[in-house]
């Protein structure tokens, strides 16, 4: 199993996971954990990003239904 099949697995990751996951860089994807309709919360002192609710929030942004990144 290789790295990406590893974090699709579990139901949270980090901001430079997701930036991974999302082809950006981590800068970026700080920036969208800002909006509200961006699926990040913190856990202690890491910002961690919900795979469902990103795989969610990609299809909306895909539709149209999300505000411009």
């Amino acid at each position: 199993m290789n790295r990406k099949e590893k974090i699709m697995e579990r139901i949270a990751v980090s901001v430079a996971e997701a930036a991974e996951m999302l082809g950006m860089c981590p800068k970026t994807v700080y920036q969208l954990t800002r909006r509200a309709d961006f699926p990040a919360f913190k856990a202690g002192n890491r910002t961690v990003i919900s795979v469902e609710g990103l795989q969610e929030w990609v299809r909306r942004q895909a539709m149209g239904e999300g505000a411009a990144v």
